[in-house]
């Protein structure tokens, strides 16, 4: 009995012992618990943060929005009767920073893709490299984001104010008390298409030498004023805009822009017709911009504008944003136009209800 019961304990300690080891053998063959994503508290885009990439000191932010539009009346562009047409889009912003000796290195790129009735197309927006002031890349010409584009109204562009997106390097200086001053070259690129004879659509071209442009910037608490200019090499031509920001308190401010191109009456392109300047897209010597913003409410605010160009076309735009919840915005706008000069004669009366998701 002795010996037999001694085999029997024996057996027991050894198996309680293999069980043990084999407990911890599972144990130690767990993963490791993964790391959280980490707010990245140095940079901030709105009200959106950005976040660390795990395993490095970038910080990175992902936005971007849907959006669909419903038209109908007449086109403000052209004219014409368009009834009732759709449109969406859908848009991706990835936007990447970390310090360095010489600054914030930024790379920044924007992905669209956007579908209508007849027509569909995914595409780069921009994509571009920034460390202290420097900028290379494609992107929509300074000759516009320098100025802020227009007013807050969907078609701020009836009366064009710039060319389309193009390849560029630019430095921006920043004072530190509210002024700031570019200079940079384009390669400058895109259609003009206003519909309209006798030029209903003509191209901005490149030449050997890039464009030049530069501008200048003064902004306080009360608003700010702003100018750029830039010279078209291959049109042998220049175009400027000034542009003033009056902020009367939290909830108004209005703005006003002229423009002024040289030589707009040319015959230098092809078979002796006009060559578009890169930096003058609007139709005559001059053209003017105005408008304003009126917050209405926590999620309600007014927006209107008015735009005229020497040729004798004018636009007008009236809307209402409204936030119906954080993120989601709809924003019905009616447009007038009264066309003039080589865009024709005749009026255009319509209209453009926008529904938008940012995130």
């Amino acid at each position: 009995m002795t010996i037999k019961t001694l085999l029997l304990g024996s057996a027991a300690a050894l198996a309680v012992v293999t069980g043990a080891r084999a407990a911890d053998a599972i144990v130690a063959a767990e993963p490791e618990p993964m790391e959280y994503v980490r707010v990245c508290d140095a940079y901030k885009v709105g009200d959106s943060f950005f976040f660390y990439i795990p395993g490095t000191e970038t910080c990175l932010n992902i936005s971007g929005y849907v959006r669909s539009e419903q038209s109908f009346g007449d086109d403000p562009y052209s004219g014409d009767d368009i009834g009732w047409a759709g449109f969406a889009r859908g848009t991706i912003r990835l936007d990447a920073r970390n310090d360095t000796e010489y600054g914030t290195l930024r790379s920044f790129i924007e992905l669209r893709s956007q579908a209508s009735a007849d027509s569909g197309s995914t595409y780069i927006n921009a994509a571009y490299i920034e460390l202290g002031g420097f900028r290379a890349g494609y992107a929509d010409s300074q000759f516009d984001t320098w100025l802020d584009s227009a007013g807050n109204v969907i078609n701020d562009d009836v009366i064009d104010y710039t060319g389309d997106r193009t390849n560029q390097v630019s430095y921006t200086y920043e004072g530190g008390n509210g002024f700031s001053a570019l200079i940079g070259l384009e390669e400058g690129s895109g259609d003009y298409d206003t519909g309209f004879a006798p030029v209903p659509s003509a191209s901005y071209s490149g030449g050997d030498a890039p464009f030049i442009l530069g501008g200048v910037k003064y902004e306080q608490d009360w608003g700010g004023i702003a100018a750029v200019g830039g010279y078209d090499t291959y049109a042998d031509a220049f175009g400027g805009k000034v542009r003033v920001d009056v902020k009367f308190n939290e909830t108004f401010s209005v703005f006003l822009m002229g423009g002024y191109q040289s030589d707009w009456d040319n015959d230098k392109g092809p078979g002796g017709s006009r060559q578009r300047n890169y930096y003058g897209p609007w139709y005559g010597d001059w053209a003017a911009w105005g408008g304003f913003s009126a917050t209405l409410n926590d999620k309600t605010s007014l927006n209107g504008q008015l735009a005229y160009e020497e040729d004798g076309t004018l636009a007008a735009a009236l809307n209402i944003e409204y936030a119906v919840v954080p993120g989601l915005m709809v924003q019905p706008e009616l447009n007038y136009t009264d066309f003039g000069g080589e865009r024709g004669n005749g009026e255009a009366f319509g209209g453009i209800l926008r529904v938008q998701r940012n995130f």
